[in-house]
């Protein structure tokens, strides 16, 4: 029976085998993982680096590999093309352990990336499916080796075993099918096991939220931190093409009229400010989630009059955190986001998850107060340190902003 991780929104299911693997007490050491693209045990790969790529964004990034594998450890497939690739040094190595085929052959350049992860505390085991001694070279730079205990023979899977124990190797016995098998495999020193006789791959299935939300939310995540640095907002909007596009024709529109042309982002971060680019970023990503210009429109007044109470409800306060929190209050209406979901996404401080979620605080405060200007039938809260006529005010400036901005975007 599939299970089921629940989210609500602007998503789509996603789906991943996982297979548990034991060890010689029948405990659960960790999980493969596999390419699934529905509910069912069969792969469907017709391209295997574009799987691992669905694979490992749907392991760590849609799901979490902590939903999947508790504190155990994540077994992922790899091919030699594949494992040099930087997006695995993004993993959590010491939670991860890479599987590479001996049959699609082990070269100098996957031997020095094998050793370049293991450096970084990534485990490499090496799949075996069968007879023939694997190469010493190959050895050396890996901790497991898995055995397909039912393609080989038993005289071969014993020398195997000899051989591997021997270069103190853990060694895992794969495809284990009935007891017969399990038995002589335990007879010969496995460590762990792993098979349909013990357990069944089941099907986990996730949500993956729709790429322009995603995005939104990812880069919410790196810019509402008062102490982000420039490199870090440079790293976040440089991996999106478009948007540093975007961010370079505007640094240079005559909007901001510089008399020197602006060719990087970093440039631009550095000559408009953190504020004006995290802004910026923000906007440009948002106009493309593809929202009615009027829930646009909404989204900015939020987040506007949000950075205009900042200075009136909690003087010292960064302005920015605000913004930040009018713009994620309105994004569950306009994105079709579940707020849980939207949090789970993006990492926030316990404030702004108080505010967001049950109005507490100062920035539960600032909510109430926005929340009273687009509902007038609605009071403002009692006691405020400001007047209602500032507060108006405050709230046609924020009107004002998110049209001129609106106009700009177009």
């Amino acid at each position: 029976m599939p299970t089921s991780l629940q989210s609500a929104g602007a998503m789509r299911p996603v789906f991943v085998g996982r297979q548990p693997i034991f060890d010689a007490s029948a405990g659960i050491v960790g999980f493969e993982l596999l390419f699934r693209a529905g509910h069912t045990d069969r792969a469907a790969i017709d391209d295997s680096d574009r799987a691992t790529t669905e694979l490992l964004r749907t392991v760590f990034v849609d799901i979490g590999v902590e939903n999947l594998v508790g504190d155990r450890l994540a077994f992922i497939n790899l091919s030699p093309r594949f494992i040099g690739r930087e997006v695995i040094a993004a993993l959590p190595a010491e939670r991860t352990v890479l599987e590479l085929s001996v049959s699609a052959g082990i070269g100098p350049q996957t031997l020095a990336a094998i050793r370049l992860l293991r450096d970084q505390g990534f485990r490499v085991a090496l799949q075996c499916t069968g007879a023939g001694a694997l190469p010493a070279h190959a050895l050396e730079a890996v901790d497991l080796v898995k055995l397909d205990a039912r393609a080989t023979a038993a005289p071969e899977l014993e020398a195997q075993c000899a051989r591997l124990t021997a270069h103190g190797l853990t060694l895992i016995a794969e495809k284990i099918e009935d007891e017969t098998t399990l038995a002589r495999c335990r007879a010969l020193g496995f460590d762990y096991y792993q098979g349909f006789y013990l357990s069944y791959p089941n099907v986990i299935e996730g949500q993956r939220m729709a790429g322009a939300a995603l995005a939104l939310l990812r880069l919410i995540e790196t810019l509402q931190r008062p102490d982000t640095t420039v490199a870090e907002i440079n790293r976040s909007i440089t991996s999106d093409a478009a948007l540093s596009l975007e961010i370079l024709r505007l640094a240079n529109s005559p909007r901001f009229r510089r008399r020197e042309p602006v060719e990087s982002v970093e440039h631009a971060i550095v000559v408009l400010g953190r504020d004006t680019i995290r802004h910026w970023a923000l906007l440009l990503t948002l106009r493309r989630t593809q929202g009615s210009p009027v829930a646009i429109e909404q989204i900015l007044i939020r987040a506007r009059m949000g950075e205009l109470l900042a200075p009136v409800l909690a003087p010292g306060d960064a302005p920015q955190r605000y913004f930040t929190l009018g713009l994620l209050s309105a994004v569950e209406r306009f994105l079709g986001v579940a707020l849980e979901e939207m949090v789970e996404q993006v990492r926030l401080g316990p404030e702004l998850r108080a505010a967001l979620f049950n109005h507490e605080g100062i920035m539960g405060l600032a909510l109430e107060i926005i929340e009273g200007f687009e509902q007038p039938d609605t009071p403002l809260p009692d006691d405020l340190a400001v007047t209602a006529e500032a507060l108006s005010t405050r709230y046609i400036q924020a009107i004002d902003w998110a049209r001129e901005t609106l106009d700009t975007l177009k």
